[in-house]
């Protein structure tokens, strides 16, 4: 591997205030060649990739973990990271899905310019300055693979914004703003809340789950269980319950995240012998289809408990909008606000106006009434 030279984050703001400056005096360029760079006045910063270091232990592991190690010891610089990556999606459905994303917002972040920068601290790291990034990953990666797949020779950068005080807090915020946390996540989140709340830092060398498995050893405090409700609205025993989740094998617990394997389903999973935790895994992840009942079927196949059964041919789409519906309303025992059906309403509404919401309450109601007198039939 070639070792990147060594930059100055110092040269970094001349660099930035040159740009800026020359913005505004220079006559106009093509549009292929603009900068792509605002300044608001708030000390954003072009930042190069190779000074960029996205956090090792934030709570959605975007990054796979066989390429985790390499990039974060130097080994392997971002380009490398992003090549390795693209070959592993050509025979990897779930991270060719995950890379997809990236492409879509690469192209966004290329023809719109990026708005919102990622946010860290400037720390010095062997004589060298590293941007150690609290937020937007996703906006670092997908700047390095559009970088890596139009082959371009410049080194790219990102739009950053120097946090003088950076929190766990705001960078859970900002992950679960974007994308509700898997139930991986969420454990890792709740672990790490814990474990920085105790004063355990990552050791040189720890890997992420060995790090977050070190949660098992610390006594919730009251300040611990104010804390995950403040961040998660996690009350002690849901947080119990997903810390169980570090007992599955590592390259099990990477792919059930990857998979977005429903706390449901992790769950009776892990009800049977640890022997079966990676087959019932996989099971679930080979296709998008696949469902809990299917994955109980699985389970106590495999347990001897029943005969083989088929798997769930492909459902129809109303179907597959009535099991999720299903999950969701059997699900709502998991969820942790003590008003329930109050908390899924509004998440159910979101941003509809009032014609749309009464249209949604309409609905359910008729529904609700059908599934009524489907119950009274049912023996």
């Amino acid at each position: 591997m070639t070792r990147e030279p060594k930059k100055s984050f110092g040269n970094l703001i001349d660099m930035t205030s040159d740009a800026f400056e020359s913005s505004q005096q220079a006559e106009p360029q093509p549009e292929a060649i603009l900068p792509k760079m605002v300044n608001n006045r708030q000390s954003v910063y072009r930042v190069p990739l190779s000074m960029i270091r996205p956090d090792r232990f934030q709570a959605r592991l975007l990054l796979p973990l066989a390429l985790r190690d390499p990039f974060y010891s130097g080994e392997n610089n971002w380009r490398e990271t992003a090549r390795l990556w693209l070959d592993m999606a050509a025979t990897n459905r779930l991270v060719r899905r995950d890379l997809e994303e990236l492409f879509t917002l690469g192209d966004s972040l290329h023809d719109a310019g990026q708005i919102k920068p990622i946010t860290g601290q400037v720390v010095s790291r062997d004589g060298r300055d590293i941007f150690n990034m609290l937020t937007g990953e996703r906006r670092f990666w997908a700047t390095a693979i559009k970088a890596l797949t139009e082959g371009a020779e410049e080194e790219p950068y990102v739009l950053a914004l120097i946090d003088n005080q950076p929190t766990l807090e705001k960078q859970i915020a900002e992950n679960m703003a974007y994308k509700a946390l898997t139930p991986v996540g969420k454990a890792r989140a709740a672990a790490r809340l814990v474990l920085e709340a105790s004063q355990i830092a990552p050791e040189d060398g720890e890997k992420e789950n060995q790090y977050f498995r070190r949660v098992a050893d610390v006594r919730l405090s009251d300040e611990m269980k104010d804390l995950l409700q403040k961040n998660l609205q996690m009350e002690r025993t849901y947080f119990g319950r997903l810390m169980k989740f570090f007992e599955l094998p590592e390259a099990s617990l990477e792919l059930a995240d990857l998979s977005e394997m429903p706390e449901r389903v992790l769950r009776e999973i892990m009800r049977y012998d640890a022997k079966l935790w990676p087959a019932a895994v996989e099971y679930f992840a080979e296709f998008d289809n696949r469902s809990y009942l299917d994955v109980e079927a699985f389970l106590e196949r495999e347990s001897g408990k029943t005969q083989q059964r088929q798997p769930r041919l492909p459902a129809d789409p109303l179907t597959k909008s009535a099991r999720n519906l299903k999950r969701v309303l059997l699900g709502m025992d998991e969820l942790t606000q003590a008003d329930k059906p109050g908390s899924l309403a509004d998440a159910l509404l979101g941003d509809s106006d009032k014609k749309e919401a009464q249209q949604i309450a309409d609905r359910l109601s008729a529904v609700a009434q059908a599934v009524q007198t489907r119950v009274k039939a049912l023996k």
